[in-house]
């Protein structure tokens, strides 16, 4: 059996965590919709953080992708910023396709039954999602404007950028070189 002083300070705890010391809350009057607080919705990365967070991973001992090449990415959500809710790489480890995904949960591995490109990207060599995308706004933004999207997908294959802007009113897709830029006809 618990003594009254041990009764005490649960009880106390439980008034604090509770709020039952803290003044009181309005009573309502009415019906209606209460409000809640949610979590912040999560975080977009361009594709430059995405791979450091990449690095990071494999310096700590998570995914290694020492020997391999980038063939493709993909990319979800992508704001004119070049943040993106996922980004995925197409990888060739030899004679292997792997692909690794990178989103709320940070970098896995996943499975995805489809061919890579044949030419590795050279992510060292072409311009990032997001600078492409900043220089491009002019192109882009009364695109996005006239269909009301606030997004866009972007695929990374064979040296060349591909940006789709859809939505409910329609879907227009613009290429570009991959290490200048240039749209491409």
């Amino acid at each position: 059996m618990r003594n009254a002083g041990e009764v005490l300070v649960l009880l106390a705890a439980v008034c604090l965590i509770g709020g039952c010391l803290g003044a009181p809350a309005p009573l309502s009057t009415g019906g209606g919709i209460t409000p809640i607080d949610l979590p912040e919705p999560p975080g977009a990365y361009t594709l430059t953080e995405a791979l450091l967070e990449l690095d990071l991973l494999g310096a700590e001992g998570g995914l290694n992708v020492t020997g391999t090449t980038v063939h493709q990415v993909l990319a979800s959500g992508v704001d004119l910023d070049g943040q993106a809710t996922s980004w995925v790489l197409g990888l060739r480890d030899g004679e292997e396709v792997r692909w690794l995904a990178f989103g709320i949960t940070g970098w896995k591995e996943i499975t995805l039954p489809a061919p890579l490109p044949a030419e590795e990207v050279d992510i060292t060599a072409i311009i990032p999602p997001e600078d492409l995308l900043r220089s491009q706004d002019e192109v882009l933004s009364p695109v996005m404007n006239r269909l009301g999207a606030d997004t866009v997908e972007i695929a990374l294959a064979e040296g060349v950028y591909s940006v789709t802007i859809h939505s409910d009113a329609g879907l227009e897709s613009f290429v570009f070189q991959a290490d200048s830029g240039e749209v491409i006809a």
